[in-house]
């Protein structure tokens, strides 16, 4: 058995991939690729996995999917329907999570630009909080809250200064990132809400070290900054939150055991392949609060916060854990070429960076195998997307070593074989586009049941059209 394979979900049968039970050359045959294919059974064994580890503590834990992972609608249908709750980024996502049927108090908006028509639409709907970024969008905050007449409910972001040691774009823990209210600004902040009584109610503090990150001990490092925090807030105000928002990031290993991804940097492989679980970071995390010797580590005036912990409640954001794994992406061969002199290999498929754009915005690894009639006999093979840019390869184009160059697929790959890559659920839906007039890829969900749904229509021609408007004559 390859190891990347998960036994009742994703294997290999007779050389072709099977996703709970189905062999998937049959879904692309009907749906047509590229095509992405999610598992309803996986998106609830991974809510169960963070449920499991984030419940068993004698401190109250509420979990908020956050939804820029993959926001469809029948993703979040799923969600809601195992008890969990949602966090939003955008008044788009805001208004997906209500037609999914999440209630306003199961809601959190994050966000470091919301517009005033967003931050009115959180106010009216009465969500659980709007977490404010910054000094200045607090002001906008109480400005829209005095125009409706209606209190907004927030939770103040915090920058912990903690560097995870992830990817560049998934740090939001420091002042180098755009996220989050410096430490000089915070208890002028904190004061400002208790001050505004009539327009706001102060939920909690949040923070958000980032996603992907290889060291759990980090994340204890942040809470113990958050409730350091938390104890001096109260110290100098009298006012204790009763929420505290450890943010999410839990990660997911990209990288498989029998990967090709041997050249790559040490740093960029840790991170890649990052698997710590649920139950390890909420060791780090709830878990520390019932532990003597963590409270005494922390000292001074954290011992109001222990006396508080029954009233007080943890929040966290998972997204990338729940979503990712979720789903593979089909895709055809439509070309092949063998070069002269280096007598590279290539194989070009329908799917580039319009329909898989974090394996080039951020040089992301995503594992690739044959879907169908997978060979025992491999050969290095250098994959490219339809796209007419040098760039729609995956590979790094720039030749720093931060992808493999070459993918291990059987040696008789040819043009109409199907390719799987895996964990690709999550910041995939999200971010396709029309690039090159390629229609965006449908989404197709297997059932509990077994049965197959399309959850995302694949665009038409007349959709490449749909928000162009012809000149007047």
């Amino acid at each position: 058995m390859s190891n990347w394979q998960v036994p009742g979900y994703l294997q290999q049968v007779d050389g072709r991939l099977h996703m709970d039970g189905i062999d998937v050359s049959s879904l692309a045959k009907r749906y047509g690729t590229p095509l992405f294919v999610f598992s309803e059974k996986r998106i609830r064994h991974n809510v169960a996995q963070v449920q499991e580890a984030f419940h068993n503590s004698h401190v109250q834990t509420r979990i908020f999917y956050a939804s820029k992972a993959n926001s469809n609608l029948a993703v979040l249908q799923i969600l809601r329907s195992t008890g969990i709750d949602i966090e939003v980024n955008s008044g788009g996502e805001l208004y997906k999570a209500l037609q999914a049927g999440f209630q306003p108090d199961q809601i959190i908006f994050n966000g470091v630009a919301k517009t005033e028509d967003e931050i009115a639409e959180a106010i009216r709907n009465r969500i659980f909080s709007l977490n404010v970024d910054s000094a200045t969008e607090l002001q906008r905050v109480l400005k829209v809250s005095q125009a409706l007449g209606m209190p907004a409910r927030v939770k103040l972001r915090m920058v912990p200064e903690i560097r995870t040691g992830s990817h560049g774009g998934l740090q939001t823990g420091t002042h180098e990132s755009k996220f989050g209210i410096s430490e000089n600004e915070l208890l002028d902040c904190y004061r400002e809400v208790l001050a505004n009584s009539v327009n706001f109610t102060l939920v909690g503090l949040h923070m958000h070290i980032g996603s992907q990150t290889p060291d759990a001990r980090k994340y204890k490092t942040a809470l113990e900054v958050l409730l350091t925090r938390a104890a001096d807030l109260h110290a100098q105000t009298g006012f204790l939150v009763p929420y505290i928002n450890i943010g999410g990031g839990i990660p997911v290993p990209y990288l498989k055991p029998d990967n090709e991804a041997h050249g790559l940097t040490a740093e960029l492989f840790g991170i890649l392949s990052a698997s710590t679980p649920p139950s390890e970071i909420a060791n780090f995390t709830v878990g520390q609060l019932g532990q003597n010797g963590f409270w005494e580590s922390l000292g001074g005036e954290t011992q109001v916060l222990r006396n508080s912990l029954q009233q007080m409640g943890v929040l966290v954001e998972p997204g990338r854990y729940i979503a990712a794994d979720t789903a593979v992406l089909l895709a055809e061969v439509q070309n092949s070429k063998v070069r002269p002199g280096s007598n590279d290999a290539w194989l070009m498929i329908d799917a580039g960076f319009n329909t898989l754009l974090e394996a080039f915005d951020y040089n992301w690894y995503f594992h690739a195998i044959h879907a169908s009639n997978e060979g025992k006999s491999l050969r290095p093979f250098k994959l490219a997307g339809p796209l007419c840019d040098s760039g729609d390869e995956f590979l790094d184009s720039e030749r720093l070593d931060r992808l493999p160059n070459y993918r291990m697929l059987s040696e008789g790959a040819k043009v109409g074989d199907l390719l799987a890559f895996l964990d690709t659920g999550a910041y995939t839906l999200e971010q396709m586009s029309q690039y090159n007039g390629q229609r965006r890829a449908a989404a197709v969900m297997i059932r509990l049941s077994g049965e197959v749904q399309v959850i995302r229509k694949r665009d038409s021609y007349e959709d490449l059209l749909s928000h162009d408007l012809p000149l007047e004559t």
